[in-house]
Order: structure tokens, then sequence, then C-alpha cells
């Protein structure tokens, strides 16, 4: 379900909404501009929605017939209106919708565009719901899996750092303070001696009226604090905050470690990361292959058909990398033509055989850059055997590259 089903009567709004969700999101969107065309499309392809965008009135829909149909069909649903009383917002959380956003400013066309986004976002999110009591953890997680998040439950404290270590993944925890075995500000600290706040944020809750309990809970390294009753705008509105802020900590270092033409991860990384991989097959003595690679005739593409050219080459280069060496195998560049790939597992035949059938990948490759046509060709070292260190095996692949560049280039050789 990655598509979003957009229904308003008026056409130029509709128009603008689509074009703006595709081209921000890349997401598909299906209008529909009366409730009849929007029954007909919701009764044909229900399953093909993971949102709806719905107008609050519609020609012969006036109270929000609409937001029923389609809600009682599983599509969560976010409100347009143009106007917006206290009797008409009453209205539209009784249908149990997501949110309302008003049609009266760019401010709110944009908020609507990030909140689709962040829906889309969310199915990746996984959130650990932690209350003893049984009524509100389920009226949480009810809530979470409208906003389309991936949701696990516990019933205190000890159960939840159980669920933890199960599922190290969770990228959320949403807390009771009052809990028989351990409480919210103990599971808090405790999650802490793991887990950074930027690696997992924690949300505290109590219906205690009590600054006090608030700052224990931020002080033990809760990310934020909810005093109950609260409103599920509220409550979707710290939630979506602290996801934002979990997902742009993750972006930052994912853009820190990886190699800003290609994408593959760079050379820093490889090394901190890969010497892990090197730790772990040397424990378990584990197959390991370590290829470099480069280029060849790399300087010549660039002195021909210029430097945009190369970058065309190295990006393709790299794409073909990333296809054949999928995780847990770490592919790297390691600067201008050179690449770098460990592969765990591969034993030497193994490694000898994806890497060949790399080296035909790149020969057969067409590239093609301001309307001339690009070959190039690769030549590739590889060590096999256990060496001991990461940094050994790299050596040793970077002697076999050597001889496949002094042997003729575009060949495979395996170091002895």
């Amino acid at each position: 379900m990655s598509g979003v089903l957009v229904v308003d009567g008026t056409r130029f709004f509709t128009n603008i909404i689509k074009r703006g969700i595709e081209s921000s999101t890349g997401l598909t969107v299906t209008c529909a501009y009366t409730y009849d065309e929007a029954v007909r499309i919701v009764d044909e392809r229900k399953d093909d929605f993971f949102i709806s965008l719905l107008g609050y009135t519609l020609p012969g829909a006036l109270d929000g017939e609409v937001i029923d149909y389609v809600a009682n069909a599983g599509i969560p649903v976010i409100v347009f209106t143009s106007h917006l009383s206290d009797e008409i917002r009453g209205k539209i959380f009784r249908k149990n919708v997501i949110d309302y956003i008003l049609k009266d400013s760019q401010y709110n066309l944009d908020y609507m565009l990030s909140l689709v986004a962040r829906l889309h976002g969310n199915r990746n999110i996984r959130v650990l719901v932690v209350d003893d009591s049984a009524a509100i953890r389920r009226h949480n997680c009810d809530l979470l899996r409208q906003y389309r998040f991936e949701v696990l439950e516990a019933g205190d404290g000890v159960e939840a750092l159980r669920v933890l270590q199960q599922h190290p993944d969770v990228s959320m925890i949403i807390t009771d303070y009052n809990m028989p075995n351990m409480d919210g500000v103990e599971l808090t600290r405790q999650v802490r001696q793991k887990y950074a706040r930027h690696e997992l944020s924690i949300i505290g809750i109590s219906a205690q009226v009590d600054s006090v309990l608030s700052a224990r809970f931020i002080k033990n390294g809760a990310n934020d604090f909810l005093t109950k009753p609260f409103s599920r705008e509220e409550f979707f509105c710290r939630v979506s905050q602290n996801a934002e802020f979990i997902e742009h900590v993750r972006a930052l270092k994912d853009a820190a470690n990886r190699d800003y033409l290609t994408g593959l991860y760079n050379r820093r990384f490889l090394f901190s990361h890969g010497d892990a991989v090197w730790a772990e097959r040397s424990r378990t003595s584990a197959p390991l292959a370590v290829a470099m690679m480069d280029v060849d005739f790399f300087k010549k593409v660039n002195d021909t058909h210029g430097h945009d050219a190369g970058d065309a080459v190295l990006k393709r280069v790299a794409k073909l990398l990333a296809t054949r060496f999928l995780p847990p195998s770490l592919v790297a560049r390691m600067g201008g033509e050179e690449f770098c790939v460990l592969v765990p597992g591969a034993d030497d035949a193994e490694a000898r055989d994806i890497l060949e059938a790399l080296r035909r990948d790149v020969e057969n490759a067409v590239i093609e850059v301001e309307g001339h046509v690009i070959r190039v060709t690769i030549s590739i070292g590889a060590c096999t055997t256990l060496e001991g260190s990461l940094e050994a095996m790299i050596a040793k692949a970077d002697s076999g590259l050597y001889r496949a560049k002094s042997g003729g280039r575009n060949q495979v050789v395996v170091a002895e």
C-alpha cells in the first residue's frame, strides 16, 4: 500500500495536492471529485491506499459522509476543510481521523505534504508502548497503528527490557510512570545505559500533575513527557517530533558515512565497520573475502570525455557493485576510481565466481553521456584467506590488484 487517495470537489485544489505529493514524495496519487467517484474507487482499490486526504464537504455529501465511508474501509483519513468551527472540529475527531488541515494558506499545504511523507515514513519506525493498563495500552497502540507505526507492547518495565532485547531496532518507547515491577523512570534509566537519546527516543507519560516527575524523566534520559489525559493532536505532534528527530540524526550519520558521488560507504566507514566484521569472522573462523578494484584507464575517460563523464562512469560502476553485493557484504569507495568490497561467508571459489561476474557486468555495461557511448573495464585483486587483520587482508588484495593491472587489466587475481 503506497498510494494516496485525494477527494475534493475543487479540481484546481485537488490537482495542486496531487502534483505536490507526487513531486515531493514519489507516491502515486489517485483523485476523485465526488462522493460517488470516491465510493467506486474505494470499493475497487481500497488495498492500494495507505492514506486518504478528504474534503469535509462534497457535492451531495455535505456533512463528512465520505470520511465515514473511507474510514470504514480501513483507510486512514486526513481531512481538509475551508472552514473550521468548534462544532466541525468536534465532528471531525468523532469520525476518528488522523488530522485536519485548513485550506487557507501555503503553510497548511506544506504541512499537508510533510504529514503525508511523515505517515509514509512511519511504516519503518518501530515503537514500544509500555503500560500496565491493558485498556490504555491498547488505546495508545491503536493510535500509533493509525499513524502507520509498527507497534510492540509491554505491561511493565521488566517486560519492556525483554522486548527491547528481542527487538533492538525499536526507535521509540512510550512509557507510563506508575507500573508494577519497574516504573517508567527506572525503565528510562536502564534503557539509557545502552541507547543514547539520538538512537532511541523515550516519551514518559503520567496522570500525575507533577513538574518534579517530568524533570525526573528528562534527567534520567527521556526525550519528552506527556501528562494524561492528552488530546490526540498533542499525542501525534509529540510522537512525530521525536520520530523526526531520530530520523534526522540517522540521516546525518548516514551522510557522514557515505561517499557524496556514488552513495556507497566511504573509506572511514569501511575501516570502522569492517574491523568488526573481520573480528567476528576471525573469532568463528568463518570465511571472509576482501577485494580491491580499480577502473581501468580512468584518467583517459576524464581526458577524453570530461569529468562529468568520469562521474557517470563511477556512478554506474558503483550501482553494479551495490546490485551484485547485497548486505551483509560491505561496498565502499576508497577514493578516486578505487573500490573495496568485504564479502562475509564467501570462500575462495565463491569469491572468484562473484568477482568474475562483476567484472563481466562492468565490461558489458553501456554508459551514455551527452550522446557519447563509454565502455570501461575493471581490474580486481582479492584475498580469500583470513589474515591477522583487516588491513592485512586489504594489503594482500591490493597486491592482487597490482598483478591484475600489470598483467593486462580487466581480470581477477586472487592473491596467494
